[in-house]
């Protein structure tokens, strides 16, 4: 039996029969009142996240008094089954329109089983983050999302870039396009067919061409031409949790181009809507970070935020 302290490594089988493979951690003073932290792994990566992200994090949460637990969704680090998939944005897009959340509600199935827990916070870097979110959809007890750079688009449409790059990203690639004009490699890939002409285009014409105002419009009502590649799926879940009284962290890098998508693709479209839910919700940008918070002064920098966050919704120290 698992005792307070302990980090235990777990094994469990999936409601689709693989075999999952994760690790429990329990604080030196459990506190039942608190809810289980689940930590989701972020796009192909294991359980401690690229770079081991989620073992500092993990560390803080527990010394807070939190249990916290990581798992391998299947296909992935130690856990049993397969992916299929030839093309790795063809996998992140099965991700992004939920093909881990039975895995993650079995998870939590097996919490309530052998921890007791009745409440639940779901976290996790990018593939994760937007896992946890459709998972909280159909999970009620899901009361917070730890969020690290979510992801509101869908990767399907990388191959396409000029067509769904943000305004932000649109004038930083025409900044660079400048600085290598002097730059005969950068001549010799325009001439030869090379070069990202559709990006080229749509960064310079909006030099000339302003953009039309962003229209309001309902959860579920905005077309596909508006949204472009904003994965569908995001906010009608991100609604349903938030009328419910979820608390959410959003968390975002400011080097990472997924800061820009939420803000341009979903807060913007959505400002009349999010009002109401404004306190429900804490933002933040860790200044010059990268999508991965590969330095540690970023890390230190997220892990004091997700502390903090979590003081307010509880009280832990």
């Amino acid at each position: 039996m698992q005792q307070p302290g302990d980090i235990s490594a777990v094994t469990f089988t999936s409601s689709e029969g693989n075999t999952l493979f994760g690790t429990l951690h329990l604080p030196a003073q459990v506190r039942q009142e608190l809810p289980v932290i689940v930590l989701l792994s972020p796009g192909v990566k294991m359980r401690v996240g690229p770079g081991r992200l989620y073992v500092p994090l993990t560390d803080a949460l527990v010394e807070m008094g939190y249990r916290v637990f990581r798992f391998d969704f299947y296909g992935l680090g130690d856990s049993s089954g397969e992916l299929q998939e030839t093309m790795l944005a063809d996998v992140y897009n099965n991700i992004e329109v939920g093909r881990y959340v039975a895995d993650s509600r079995s998870a939590i199935q097996w919490l309530r089983q052998n921890t007791g827990a009745k409440k639940f916070i779901l976290g996790g870097l990018c593939g994760g983050a937007i896992t946890a979110l459709l998972t909280a959809e159909r999970e009620p007890d899901v009361e917070g999302l730890l969020s690290l750079g979510m992801t509101v688009t869908l990767a399907s449409n990388a191959a396409t870039p000029a067509k769904y790059l943000t305004r932000q990203q649109l004038d930083s690639r025409r900044q660079g396009y400048y600085r290598r004009l002097l730059q005969p490699m950068s001549w010799w890939r325009l001439l030869t067919f090379q070069s990202e002409y559709g990006v080229i285009w749509r960064s310079m014409k909006r030099l000339i061409i302003k953009d039309k105002p962003v229209a309001q419009a309902a959860p579920v009502a905005a077309t596909a031409e508006q949204r472009g590649n904003a994965n569908p799926l995001f906010p009608p879940a991100f609604f349903a949790f938030l009328k419910r009284g979820g608390r959410a962290l959003m968390l975002f890098s400011e080097k990472d181009r997924l800061q820009s998508e939420y803000e341009e693709k979903f807060a913007a479209p959505f400002a009349e809507q999010l009002k109401p839910y404004l306190p429900q919700l804490q933002q933040h940008i860790v200044a010059e970070a990268n999508h991965v918070l590969s330095f540690t002064p970023w890390q230190k920098e997220m892990v004091a935020v997700s502390r903090g966050w979590l003081q307010g919704l509880h009280g832990a120290k």
